[in-house]
C-alpha cells in the first residue's frame, strides 16, 4: 500500500477527486483480478465506459457554474435603442469617377 498523502481541493470539486480515485481503485482490482490474457481487453473496456461519464460530467458542472455565475449577475440589460435614420456623412464635393458623357 502507498503512503497517503493530503492535498487542497476545492470543496465543489470532491466529489469528482473521489469518482476518480475510486475509478483507479476499480481499474487496478480489474487489472489484478482479470483472466490471463484478458486484462488489457477487461481494462479498456472499463475505461471506455468510464471515459464516456466523467468528461459528461465536468461538461455538465462546467455549464452549471457559467449558469450560476451569469444569475449572480442579474438579467441581461436591454438592449440600447438607435435613433432614426439620418444621413451620417456629408456631401461628396469630389467624386472618383469620371464625368458621365
Amino acid at each position: 500500500m502507498s503512503t497517503p498523502i493530503l492535498i487542497e481541493v476545492p470543496a465543489d470539486r470532491k466529489a469528482l477527486v473521489r469518482r476518480v480515485l475510486a475509478f483507479a481503485a476499480e481499474l487496478d482490482t480489474l487489472a489484478l483480478t482479470a483472466p490471463e490474457g484478458t486484462v488489457l481487453d477487461a481494462c479498456e473496456e472499463s475505461v471506455v465506459r468510464h471515459g464516456r461519464d466523467l468528461p459528461t460530467r465536468l461538461l455538465t458542472d462546467a455549464v452549471a457554474r457559467r449558469v450560476e455565475a451569469a444569475e449572480k449577475k442579474g438579467p441581461r440589460s436591454a438592449p440600447a435603442g438607435a435613433a432614426g435614420r439620418r444621413r451620417t456623412a456629408g456631401r461628396r464635393t469630389d467624386s472618383s469617377s469620371p464625368p458621365s458623357a
